[in-house]
C-alpha cells in the first residue's frame, strides 16, 4: 500500500488485513520500490500523485522489478485524476480506486487482480508443460527429434563461435525387431527404456540423449573431440551389452552398435550426422555389438 497520506495507507491497510492480506506500507514511490525489490508482493496499490516517484513511475519500476505483480491505482475522483487513471490503466495497471475506497471495494479489486494473477501463472505453467511435451519422448522420456533438430543446430552455432569441438554417436539397439517378435510391443517397451536409463548413466553433464526414431538414438557430445567420442560410444556399448531387462519370467539382453562422427572444419551438423549414420551402418556390418569412427 503506497500513499503519502498516512490515514490512507491505514484504512486500505485495516480493510485488507480484515480480509486476511498481509500488507506492506510504503510513504513514497521510492520506499515501495525498496519494499517491492526485497519481498515477494502480489499486489501493489499505490496512490496516482505523491512527492517525489508518482504513481506511474511506480507502475512502470514494479513492471519492470517484478513483472508478476498487479497494480492497482488510487485516484481522486476529478476529472484531471480519472483521466490520469484511464491512462495508467492502458500503461498496465489492473484496476483503479477512487478515493476514499470502500472496504468492499478494495478487497474486491484486491480479489479481482489475485485471479488475474493466478490465471497467467496457470496459463505459463500449462505452456511450459506443453513446449516440454512436444520436445520429448513419451516413452523413455528423452528428447525427440523435433528437440534434437533445435539443440544440433544450436551447439553447431556455440562450437564454431567458440571454436570447440563437437561430437556426435549414433546408436541403434542391435536386432530389435526379435525382441518385438519374442516380447511383444510391450516387452520392446520395456527394453527401450532401460536402454535410454544405461546410455544416460554413461553421458556427462552437458551430454544430450535423442530418440532420432524407432530404436535408433543420437547423443550429442559438446567439448568432446573424436578420441572422447570414441571412448563413449565404447563406453555406453559396453553398458548396454553388460545390462538386461526383466519381462515376466524372461530376462532379455541386448546390444547396441554406434557411429562416431566429429563436426569438421567444413560441412554443417547434418553433414556429421550423415557420417556418424555411415559409421553406424559399417559397425552394423562388421558383426554389430561395436563402435566405429567416420572418417
Amino acid at each position: 500500500m503506497v500513499d503519502d497520506s498516512r490515514p490512507v495507507r491505514l484504512v486500505v491497510t485495516r480493510q485488507l488485513e480484515a480480509a486476511g492480506y498481509t500488507v506492506g506500507q510504503a510513504e513514497d514511490g521510492d520506499r515501495a520500490l525498496e519494499l517491492i525489490g526485497k519481498g515477494a508482493f502480489d499486489i501493489v496499490i499505490t496512490d496516482l500523485r505523491m512527492p517525489g516517484l508518482d504513481g506511474f513511475e511506480v507502475l512502470a519500476a514494479t513492471k519492470r522489478l517484478a513483472p508478476g505483480v498487479e497494480v492497482i491505482i488510487l485516484t481522486g475522483a476529478h476529472s484531471e485524476d480519472m483521466s490520469a487513471a484511464v491512462r495508467a490503466l492502458r500503461l498496465g495497471a489492473h484496476d483503479y480506486l477512487t478515493k476514499p475506497p470502500y472496504p468492499d471495494e478494495v478487497v474486491l479489486a484486491v480479489e479481482r487482480a489475485m485471479e488475474k494473477r493466478h490465471l497467467r501463472e496457470t496459463n505459463a505453467r500449462l505452456l511450459r508443460q506443453l513446449e516440454e511435451s512436444s520436445l520429448t519422448d513419451p516413452l523413455t522420456g528423452v528428447s525427440n527429434r523435433r528437440a534434437f533438430d533445435r539443440t544440433l543446430e544450436q551447439e553447431v552455432a556455440r562450437a564454431r563461435r567458440h571454436k570447440h569441438p563437437l561430437s556426435f554417436v549414433m546408436l541403434d539397439i542391435d536386432r530389435f525387431k526379435a525382441v518385438n517378435d519374442a516380447c511383444g510391443h510391450d516387452g520392446g517397451d520395456e527394453v527401450l527404456k532401460s536402454f535410454t536409463n544405461t546410455v544416460s548413466s554413461e553421458l556427462r553433464e552437458g551430454d544430450s540423449l535423442h530418440r532420432y526414431g524407432g530404436e535408433e538414438f543420437v547423443v550429442i557430445l559438446p567439448h568432446a573431440d573424436a578420441a572422447g567420442a570414441m571412448a563413449t560410444a565404447q563406453r555406453i556399448v559396453a553398458a548396454v551389452a553388460g545390462s538386461s531387462v526383466r519381462i515376466g519370467s524372461a530376462t532379455i539382453r541386448v546390444t547396441t552398435s554406434a557411429g562416431v562422427s566429429s563436426l569438421g572444419e567444413e560441412g554443417d551438423g547434418r553433414d556429421a550426422i550423415s557420417r556418424a549414420d555411415a559409421a553406424l551402418y559399417a559397425a552394423k556390418k562388421a558383426g554389430r555389438n561395436r563402435a566405429c569412427s567416420a572418417p
